[in-house]
């Protein structure tokens, strides 16, 4: 016997009331085995962080290892992973494991670790978890089952799902299907799902009202006229009345079928329950679901055969039968756990002259069906003694199966508390947590009928949250720490009424809607006083029997017909009939069987008081829902009319007779009728007995050594099954180590491999374990001559150094974990060099594997650059202060290091007033000029290679502001400067000077072009005069003169022009115009100008612009007009255009003398000229490309001049479409 026993995985039913209201969130319990590991980190990484849920993961773990699932899982969330310790709490957004070696429970939110002990060699720690869960979180409880062997976890999810919880399990992704497809046969899974998408489920559940912490009897309040309808649904459909069941236990089944169904409210789940019987039949099982286990109670059981057991016996008879009756069986463990004690006291006290009758009873058919097979899985009986396992127990496949002498005892029968008539003259009835989820009302009434069932002084078993209440005058206390009471005898009869009344709306109409009357019984007390009667005094004698002809029903007085036989208590139908009769009665259910129909035989004989009496047998075969195959057995005393058409009728003898005679004819006549039958089977029997009894001795003896091998071998089966999971899950967390090892293996040795200082790791001998490949690069050595070779001799003893020995022999005992030093020397193969030596002594367990790590870097050039930086220092300071322009040096952030003297010359501001400033806030800058600093610094920080302009206006020291012309570039990745580096000019005046220019250009234009138009016009003129006189002489010199008038009118409007644009007053007239149309106008006007070139058109698609159709043209005339002048030895000149979805490229392109790659930047500034050697061979002043360039990226364009690798240039300029 162990010391310390493990609590039951699971109890029958759990108390209606709260037993933790403070939970806030939900817990999710995930069970795995062997591949459960990997399935759980494929769910975690899956699982969102912020669900508000708690996680704890129970895999089977040896308890021989240490676990390193939480260093497994630690980058597979970011949610924190607890390996747990006794006592601590659970808190949200948490994943826990399970240590090695224990079982684990959770109440009122602190976990408990129990010492791991051996039951029938496996251990079942998931259903033990489980179980905790589901009893102290109920609704907020999750199960999850992973892949894994062997059958744990199902009576975990079993539980869960009875307390109101949601139930998982993995599917066919399983790498061991056993423990999910186990839960999934037993039916206690709601979804069957690979691990990333329970994660997602997970997410869906959080959102849906019932998780949301209210309770259901809170969110279902305003429901209560839906909620009467479903509970007359069930009426309709399933015959059970659930008004009479406490509404908290209701609400909580229907919200959990609302949540799997995703149902929103009760009004849309109601719809769906109309329409889909299936789900009509899950929430009926979800309402009658019970767990149970065997021996759940083992001090109860111990108080029965101590006290309970002895006060029965002590008052019956030799031939007398003990009676149980257990309502609310659920799949019959109670029941078989019932028996097997009474009958291990019974075989103790040596008392064989007693039968045993017990009746387990449950609403549910499905419950009841399982119940009779007695068939239960190994984790079921994980609470089984070996010796008990062994005594009452025979193997079943992979499962046990209850011996028959057991289920022999064992009547199930399908029977509704509420509505069906109590057994009757019972020693023991045991109703254990079934009256907890009933209304008072219907307790009281169930009390009444157990008081009715009771033998005087008779036992009540009940729940231990369970009390006779309002019952307590029929019942007496026999043993109150168990609740286990005595039958008082009443002075009075108790009124029993059998069916309780239902609380349904009386207006509902319910009952007159169904199709059938409830069962047998009508409403009023007269109805039932009348059917008492029938069935007491006109009901012929019946038997339903099923198809081992055990008795599953009386009906009727049988004690005629039917009396126990002596010895080991049966039910069996041939045991129990009267000898008269029962050869006839064998032989007509054999035909009845062989048929398949009714048989009758009338006329057989019994003694009764003393004389003969006729009986009429009828044999009624009929078929059950789960067609089986059960038959009706009707006695009928002679004189009773029972017509029914049978296949076979003897006359009865007359009746006149005399009792003697009468017995003589009909003894004669069954002689004569089963004589030759009797022949027959006596022959083949007697042959068939001689070899059977040879083979049964044989086979018995094989059987017993079979059997006993058998149960060793599964014994050692299970116990290897057990440890084979818990080594393969200790191999996942290992090949998971290992994989982790690798990674950082690989991941240290490219690091090693990478750095930019020389690594070589010695041992404590000084001999080199291994060096990086900066090491061999650097001292320009092989790593075949210096792997596993001294330190100081390797490199022709290079590093045989005194100063290097000395410094070493100095640090390593004062320091033995790291330390540096600095050492300078000239090598024969490398040259001088300065380099760092940093140290460190890795001390190991295993003192010969301790190992030095050296870390050279080479800081020669560093310090060769320091001392040019020094220099450079001085150079600076030096120059800067003979500086015009202010020099200024910036943060990043854009605060001031450094300003040169110039800024108190410019600005009027010592360097040291400024230094710290940051220029985005500085109080100096024009309030209108804020954003084009911080323009011109982002534009420098984002450049790293050309210089930045920018123009702004500065606050000089005596308040007046100076227009300072600015130019930055980015040194930030200078290690000489690490800054911004900005000069400031002042210039003011030349921007006066300008201003003024312009002005004068502005003036002189205007006062130009009146002369100009009025010595035009005089021109026009005299051209008219001399062509009417045919001067020809004079027409050259007016033609002449006519077109440097035009040339001077040009350069006017190119100088009105500049000075709009730099005035800012430029104005643009935008229409609609097609630029081909645009083009070809312009090119046919200046293809007017010259006789020698040829204007080559290549014009795309028809496209239509926005924009100033003349400052277009403008621009075409400038451009061709160039490329005419710089064109003179070539004819051929190309215009082309290039459409795509957003803007058009229209090209100009020529042969001429082309353009110089540095004037290419210029080109399109003010006064700049193609020029040749000659100044004067191209005339003009530098304005045209100028002019051009504003106007095109003033209507958001661009322009650009290209090489043309002919010869020549090629000018393109863009123009948005629409």
């Amino acid at each position: 016997m162990q010391k310390k026993k493990i609590k039951s995985v699971t109890s029958r039913k759990s108390p209606l009331k709260k037993r933790n209201s403070n939970k806030s969130f939900t817990v999710v319990g995930i069970g795995g085995s062997a591949g459960g590991l990997e399935a759980f980190t494929k769910f975690i990484e899956n699982l969102s962080p912020s669900l508000g849920m708690a996680y704890i993961f129970i895999p089977h773990l040896s308890p021989d290892f240490k676990s390193m699932i939480p260093e497994i899982l630690e980058n597979k969330t970011s949610m924190k992973i607890f390996q747990v310790k006794n006592k601590m709490k659970i808190l949200q957004n948490n994943v826990y494991v399970i240590p090695p070696g224990n079982y684990m429970n959770l109440v009122n939110g602190v976990f408990k670790l129990i010492p791991r002990i051996k039951r029938n060699g496996i251990f079942y720690s998931i259903d033990y978890f489980f179980s905790s869960l589901a009893s102290s979180y109920q609704t907020k409880a999750i199960g999850i089952i992973l892949s894994g062997t062997a059958t744990d976890g199902t009576l975990g999810l079993k539980a869960i799902k009875a307390n109101g919880g949601i139930t998982f399990a993995q599917d066919e992704t399983a790498k061991y299907e056993g423990m999910p497809k186990s839960a999934i046969n037993a039916g206690y899974v709601d979804f069957v799902l690979p691990p990333e998408k329970i994660a997602a489920e997970l997410a869906s559940i959080r959102k849906h009202p019932f998780s949301k912490g209210q309770t259901p009897n809170v969110l279902l309040a305003d429901d209560t006229g839906v909620l009467k309808q479903i509970e007359e649904l069930l009426l309709q459909k399933k015959r059970i009345d659930f008004s009479h069941y406490k509404k908290s236990t209701i609400h909580r089944r229907i919200m959990r079928r609302m949540l799997l169904n995703s149902c929103k409210n009760l009004k849309e789940y109601s719809k769906y329950l109309k329409k889909n019987e299936n789900e009509l039949e899950l929430l009926y099982q979800d309402l009658l679901i019970h767990v149970t286990s065997f021996f759940r109670d083992p001090l109860m059981l111990k108080v029965l055969t101590r006290k309970v057991f002895p006060a029965i016996i002590k008052n019956k008879k030799p031939g007398d039968i003990i009676r149980v009756w257990i309502p609310g069986c659920a799949t019959g463990e109670e029941a078989y756990s019932l028996a097997i004690c009474l009958m291990e006291y019974l075989s103790i006290k040596s008392v064989h002259n007693l039968s045993v009758q017990i009746f387990p009873t449950d609403l549910n058919e499905v419950s009841i069906e399982k119940a009779r097979a007695g068939i239960f899985s190994s984790n079921e009986l994980n609470n089984m003694s070996p010796k008990r396992l062994k005594h009452f127990f025979i193997k079943n496949g992979a499962g046990y199966q209850i011996v028959k002498s057991i289920r022999d005892i064992c009547v199930f029968a399908t029977h509704n508390l509420l509505r069906d008539p109590p057994f009757s003259q019972m020693d023991i009835i045991s109703c254990q947590n079934v009256l907890i989820y009933l209304e008072p009302n219907a307790q009281s009434r169930i009390l009444q009928s157990f008081h009715y069932g009771l033998k005087p002084h008779g036992f009540l078993l009940l729940g231990k949250s369970e009390t006779t209440g309002n019952s307590s005058d029929l019942f007496s206390v026999f043993d109150k720490g168990h609740n286990i009471y005595n039958k008082k005898n009443t002075d009075h009869p108790v009124p029993v009424n059998f069916q309780v009344e239902s609380y349904s709306n009386p207006n509902s109409g319910i009952i007159s809607k169904l199709k059938t009357p409830v069962k047998h019984y009508a409403d009023s007390d007269i109805d039932r006083e009348i059917n008492k009667i029938l069935l007491s005094k006109f009901v012929p004698a019946c038997v339903v029997v099923n198809n081992y002809l055990e008795i599953i029903q009386f009906r009727g007085s049988t004690s005629k017909f039917l009396n126990p036989s002596a010895g080991r208590a049966s039910l069996n139908l041939l045991k129990m009939v009267t000898d008269d009769i029962a050869y006839d009665l064998g032989q007509l259910i054999s035909k009845a069987k062989k048929e398949g129909r009714a048989q009758k035989k009338d006329g057989l004989q019994i003694l009764s008081n003393g004389g003969l009496q006729h009986v009429n047998i009828v044999v009624q075969p009929f078929n059950m829902p789960s067609n089986q195959k059960h038959y009706l057995i009707v006695f009928n005393e002679a004189g009773e009319d029972y017509n029914l058409k049978t296949s076979n009728s003897i006359t009865p003898a007359k009746q006149n007779e005399n009792i003697t005679d009468k017995k003589i004819i009909a003894l004669e006549k069954r002689i004569i009728e089963s004589r030759d039958q009797v022949k027959i089977l006596t022959e083949e029997f007697e042959g068939a007995r001689e070899e059977l009894q040879s083979s049964n001795e044989e086979i018995l003896s094989s059987n017993e050594e079979l059997q006993s091998i058998n149960e060793e071998l599964e014994t050692s089966k299970e116990e290897l099954q057990s440890s084979n999971e818990e080594l393969t899950t200790t191999n996942e967390e290992l090949q998971n180590r290992n994989i982790e090892l690798r990674e950082s293996r690989d991941f240290s040795q490219a690091m090693v491999e990478t750095i930019h200082e020389s690594l070589i790791v010695l041992n404590l001998d000084f001999r080199v374990v291994k060096a990086n490949r900066t090491f061999y690069k650097t001292f320009h050595l092989k790593q075949s001559e210096t792997e596993g070779n001294l330190f100081y001799e390797i490199g022709n003893s290079m590093w045989n150094i005194p100063e290097l020995k000395k410094k070493f022999k100095a640090l390593l005992p004062k320091h033995p974990h790291s330390a540096s030093f600095e050492l300078e020397h000239s090598f024969q193969s490398i040259g001088h060099k300065i380099l760092v030596w940093n140290v460190y002594q890795l001390n190991l367990k295993d003192a010969n594997r301790s190992m030095i790590l050296l870390a050279i870097d080479d800081i020669t050039e560093h310090k060769l650059f320091q001392l040019q930086l020094k220099e450079s220092e001085e150079k600076f300071r030096t120059i800067t202060p003979n500086a015009f322009d202010i020099i200024t040096i910036l943060e990043s952030s854009g605060k001031i290091l450094y300003q040169s003297p110039a800024l108190e010359t410019n600005l009027g501001y010592k360097p040291k007033e400024r230094i710290g400033k940051n220029i985005l806030t500085d109080s100096i800058t024009h309030p209108e000029d804020k954003h084009l600093i911080e323009s011109f610094f982002n534009e420098i920080l984002k450049s790293t290679e050309k210089p930045i302009n920018a123009e702004f206006r500065l606050q000089h020291k005596n308040g007046s502001y100076k227009i300072i012309e600015a130019r930055g570039i980015n040194q930030l990745n200078d290690p000489r400067v690490q800054g911004l580096i900005i000069t400031y000019r002042d210039v003011t005046l030349q921007r006066v000077q300008d201003k003024q220019k312009d002005e004068f250009i502005s003036i002189a234009s205007h006062e130009l072009k009146t002369p100009v138009a009025t010595i035009k016009a005089y021109t026009e003129i005299l051209m008219n005069y001399f062509q009417r006189n045919n001067d020809p002489k004079a027409k050259e010199y007016l033609s002449k003169l006519e077109s440097q008038i035009d040339k001077i009118t040009s350069l006017i409007h190119e100088l009105l022009d500049v000075t709009m644009i730099t005035e800012g007053r430029i104005e643009f007239k935008k229409e609609n115009y097609e630029i081909n149309k645009l083009i070809t106008e312009v090119s046919g006007d200046m293809q007017s100008t010259t006789k020698k070139h040829n204007l080559i058109l290549k014009l795309g698609k028809e496209t239509i612009l926005h924009g100033d159709r003349n400052r277009t043209g403008q621009v075409l005339t400038n451009l061709l007009s160039n490329a005419i002048k710089y064109s003179p030895d070539h004819n051929k000149i190309i215009i082309k255009t290039f459409v795509s979805k957003k803007e058009i490229k229209i090209g100009i392109i020529d042969y001429g003398i082309g353009i110089e790659k540095i004037m290419r930047e210029k080109i399109f500034e003010r006064f700049i000229r193609i020029t040749s050697n000659d100044i004067n061979t191209y005339p003009g002043i530098g304005l045209g490309l100028f002019i051009a360039h504003e106007m095109v990226e003033r209507q958001g364009g661009r322009i650009w001049v290209e090489d043309n690798k002919e010869r020549g240039s090629k000018f393109y300029f863009t123009l948005p479409i629409n």
